[in-house]
């Protein structure tokens, strides 16, 4: 388990990127993460993920199957109107497994995902070459220490993966990269190559391209770190501090749209939250902006206070959400000028996850969280008091307006994906389903849902 040392807790609820951020006083992210099997899982240790990417009309939805101990996805090849079934990976004899992140481009599908063999954890990538028909995998991470927390991104023909790593006895950014769609990697670069504990990678491509963020303790706090490379990850630039070294930092995220990099982090300015937000809402968000390809940064600028934020670009547009107590923010930025935050009014409390996407002047916002669905015009006649559900928001001028709370689906709602596409809004989720009428055991069921009209309404699906 990677050692306490003074930061968040955040606990991480999927892929891609995914992420849902609670604070919890002190510490840092818990390296293990322990998953039940069988074919009926008790409520308790149940967990799954969902990753999913849309490349055209194709559809790809990856999660670990408990009952078949493997890593499973779903095909579509028309825009999710219909799916087949493919086995990426059997996973027998492994403790536990997670699926990570999926990337698709043309006909290069790879699914990275992380289990625990023989008491150490490895990082692991299934790699199709022929649009999801075959797959085959090798182990990424493949050392002596235990490895987690995969992110992965590519850019044509070029893939790079990123991960936390115990194998120098301090915690490690390690990456690699393969320039042949993921059939070969090259070998393993240390991104973080410091002292301290390097937590919490985020990673986007473009073009001939890579950026890496996440947070150090080198400096006595955890600071906000960023390289970047612009020849296809062969050499990176030295590493830049981004936030404050006068208190911690972390948990970044970013975008990037050309030569204009993103930044956006939680800091933990005593300051302002005194140290005593127990539930976190009085972090504050930061953001830098760069137009020159990570060369050179703007000065740090504050744009509210929560937790959680996530941006997004495309283009000129550029969107930062976050979750306040009472809801959830949203700012847009115009280079480096920052419109004045506005609030988001949802029927929700307890919000488990946020996640944000940018398509045009679509602006899609999804949220995972309790909700009284007795009281509400869109539930249906079953009781969702205090479920974990999936609410919709969007927006198709930019952020001028947003629509009301749309319930898109759910009653015990697990782990959700969601990404915009052209007119189209997917999402894919898991959820627990009631074996026996007390609910006392629970499986796993999968969904997947579409929306490509003015009203956003989704049609939902079953994908088991």
């Amino acid at each position: 388990m990677i050692r306490d040392k003074g930061l968040i807790v955040l606990l991480i609820s999927s892929l891609l990127v995914y992420a849902v951020m609670q604070y919890m006083g002190i510490g840092v992210i818990p390296l293990r993460s322990i998953i039940g099997g069988g074919s009926v899982i008790t409520n308790h240790g149940l967990d799954a993920d969902v990753v999913m990417d849309v490349e055209g009309s194709d559809v790809y939805i990856a999660w670990y199957d408990h009952i078949k101990s493997a890593i499973m996805l779903k095909a579509s090849s028309d825009g999710g109107s219909s799916f087949r079934d493919v086995l990426v990976s059997s996973v027998e004899g492994v403790e536990s497994a997670r699926v990570r992140g999926i990337v698709a481009k043309g006909s290069y599908v790879n699914v990275v995902w992380s289990a625990e063999v023989d008491g150490q954890y490895d990082i692991f990538l299934s790699n199709s070459r022929d649009g999801a028909l075959t797959f085959s995998t090798i182990n990424i991470s493949n050392n002596d220490g235990d490895s987690e927390y995969p992110v992965i991104d590519a850019s044509g023909p070029t893939v790079y993966i990123a991960w936390v790593d115990l194998t120098y006895g301090n915690s490690e950014i390690l990456l690699r990269v393969s320039r042949d769609g993921g059939s070969t990697f090259s070998n393993v670069i240390n991104v973080s190559n410091s002292n301290g504990e390097s937590e919490a990678p985020v990673l986007v491509a473009e073009g001939s391209s890579v950026y890496i963020a996440w947070h150090d303790n080198t400096q006595g706090v955890f600071a906000v770190m960023f390289r970047a490379s612009h020849d296809n990850g062969n050499t990176f630039s030295d590493p830049v501090i981004l936030s404050s070294i006068d208190y911690d930092s972390g948990f970044a995220t970013m975008d990037v749209d050309g030569s204009n990099v993103y930044t956006v982090w939680m800091s933990k300015d005593n300051a302002n939250n005194g140290g005593n937000d127990k539930d976190g809402y009085g972090f504050s968000i930061k953001m830098r902006y760069s137009s020159d390809g990570g060369r050179s940064f703007s000065e740090a600028v504050s744009i509210g206070k929560g937790r959680s934020p996530i941006v997004k670009v495309d283009g000129s547009l550029v969107c930062i959400v976050w979750i306040v107590e009472d809801g959830i923010q949203f700012a847009s930025v115009y280079g480096k000028d920052i419109k004045d935050a506005i609030s988001i009014d949802i029927d929700a409390q307890s919000i488990r996850n946020i996640i944000l996407d940018v398509e045009g002047n679509t602006i899609s916002i999804l949220l995972l969280g309790e909700m009284d669905r007795a009281s509400n015009s869109n539930s249906n006649d079953r009781n969702y008091s205090n479920s974990s559900i999936i609410m919709y928001i969007g927006s198709r001028d930019a952020g001028l307006t947003f629509s009301s709370t749309k319930v898109v689906e759910g009653l015990m709602v697990d782990d959700v994906s969601m990404l915009s596409k052209g007119r189209g809004v997917y999402i894919a989720w898991s959820e627990k389903v009631c074996a026996d009428p007390n609910c006392s055991n629970v499986r796993i069921g999968y969904h997947f849902g579409k929306s490509n009209d003015l009203s956003y309404q989704f049609t939902v699906r079953s994908i088991n």
